[in-house]
């Protein structure tokens, strides 16, 4: 029996599907990756609350557990639809990096800012599900500078900025860099509209506006997002750069090390999540887009430091453009939002 072909619906199988072929496949697909994610995440949660409660070994087997679980939960939910198993992968990649950024921390973990704190069973949610640990000191909240109109940093006002400089994008001629743009502008539009949806009402801002990107290490550490940041310093940074100051480099090449692991983490993230829907190509250009970025932006802070210039500013979107640029041709993007088709959605065809 082929399994992969029996969770296909018959148009599925047909070739190019109809739209309603895909919502069907879709309608099939989501409900059982989002039951099949239930089993880890109430195990991430059972074992916080075992490490609350002082249950040591308990924590310890049950944090196993949940690795385990996370990694088997696409073959315990198998979903034919490729973006489906994109959100699979991607969910198994955040489990995984919270469970063990949460198993560094767990002999201090983050302090519950506001007072009195409540009972472990609505504290081991909070950590379970708090990216940023908003609720927490320490966290890894990137609060935008004080502006001098406040309206200007409204994330309502900002989504739909974005949502214009997209549209203004997809009247362009759809060039690898215009897409590259694009992408960048469609994931602020994306979290951030899922940011409004989910936040706190005390949340600070998710991203700060694209546009004000001064530089390269600016761009990673204060105008994108910081959701992985907790883990990249954690997992990766901490350790990479600990066992290079125990060779003995010098701190400064220490540090460079964390830079690169830390970027390194989040190309495997990137390729892990988008393997269902990229070509191995395209994989590999993700990989490097990361790697040259974290090198680049030690060779930037090297020469600039923390200091702010029009020049470093154009040299650093010229530079970005250009990489994006290179990453973009080897991915399936469609030419614009114009030329998206249904099949698109499952990675119909293939990558």
């Amino acid at each position: 029996m082929n399994v992969t072909s029996d969770l296909l619906t018959p148009a599925f199988r047909a070739g190019q599907p109809s739209a309603n072929a895909i919502l069907r496949q879709l309608s099939h697909d989501t409900p059982l990756a989002l039951a099949g994610l239930l089993v880890p995440t109430l195990l991430l949660y059972l074992s916080l609350y075992a490490l609350l409660n002082a249950r040591h070994a308990l924590y310890n087997a049950l944090t196993a557990l949940t690795l385990v679980s996370f990694w088997l939960y696409p073959s315990a939910a198998p979903v034919q639809c490729a973006s489906v198993r994109c959100l699979q992968n991607l969910a198994v990649s955040v489990g995984t990096m919270k469970t063990l950024d949460l198993f560094t921390k767990r002999h201090a973990l983050p302090k519950y800012t506001a007072s009195p704190a409540p009972p472990a069973h609505i504290l081991a949610l909070l950590y379970a599900t708090e990216l940023r640990y908003e609720s927490f000191a320490p966290n890894s909240i990137r609060s935008p500078p004080s502006p001098s109109s406040p309206a200007a940093y409204s994330e309502p006002n900002q989504l739909l900025v974005h949502i214009a400089l997209f549209g203004a994008f997809q009247l362009l001629p759809q060039t690898p860099v215009v897409l590259g743009i694009s992408i960048l502008l469609s994931i602020y539009i994306l979290w951030t509209s899922l940011q409004l949806l989910l936040r706190y009402k005390s949340s600070p801002p998710l991203f700060q506006p694209l546009y004000r990107g001064h530089s390269l290490a600016g761009l990673w550490t204060e105008t994108w997002h910081s959701c992985f940041a907790s883990p990249c310093l954690s997992l990766a940074y901490k350790p990479a750069s600990k066992l290079l100051r125990r060779m003995g480099l010098p701190e400064q090449a220490a540090r460079a090390g964390g830079v690169m692991a830390a970027f390194a983490a989040m190309a495997a993230f990137h390729v892990h999540g988008l393997a269902p829907l990229v070509s191995n190509d395209g994989l590999w250009r993700i990989w490097w887009f990361f790697l040259a970025n974290g090198a680049l932006v030690v060779l930037e802070t090297a020469v600039w430091g923390k200091k702010k210039h029009w020049v470093r500013t154009l040299v650093a979107w010229g530079v970005e453009g250009v990489m994006a640029s290179w990453c973009i041709r080897g991915l399936r993007i469609p030419q614009g939002v114009g030329h998206v088709t249904w099949g698109d959605v499952c990675g119909v065809g293939g990558r």
